[in-house]
């Protein structure tokens, strides 16, 4: 018989903000298949970017303070994981260098699921880090 979560969730590595060991979140297969629609360059950053991103961050941050398409609310529990990918690709599924002057947000909720993920400017302080990072949220946990 089908785990009932396996049949709606994809799941994933991560480094759990909490003690830095292996830990698993889940990505929603409706989300996955609405963001494949936008062409092979997504399809690929979510096999690739997203699973590298999650386990390999240069930082996670904890409680969403300022984010356009994020929550308003200063959310404890709520991480953001920031990473410098090895690579990024292009809309056609072509693999690229990474952008040189941005890093690879990926959002995971306090049920551990990972509900947005995307390609953001660095701070022009620390190129490791999204713009405004001291703003946007209330902690760095790693």
């Amino acid at each position: 018989m089908c785990n009932p979560v396996s049949r709606h969730y994809v799941h994933l590595d991560a480094i759990n903000p909490i003690d830095g060991k292996k830990f698993s979140v889940k990505v929603n297969r409706k989300r996955m298949q609405i963001v494949a629609r936008r062409g092979k360059g997504h399809v690929y950053e979510m096999a690739y970017v997203l699973p590298e991103v999650l386990m390999k961050p240069k930082a996670i941050f904890e409680g969403l303070r300022i984010d356009e398409e994020e929550p308003k609310d200063d959310i404890i529990g709520w991480h953001c994981y920031v990473g410098k990918p090895s690579k990024a690709f292009r809309s056609n599924g072509q693999q690229m260098e990474a952008w040189p002057d941005q890093v690879y947000l990926v959002f995971v909720n306090e049920e551990n699921v990972v509900y947005n993920w995307r390609w953001e400017k660095a701070d022009s302080r620390d190129l490791d880090m999204p713009k405004e990072y001291d703003k946007r949220f209330r902690k760095r946990v790693l």
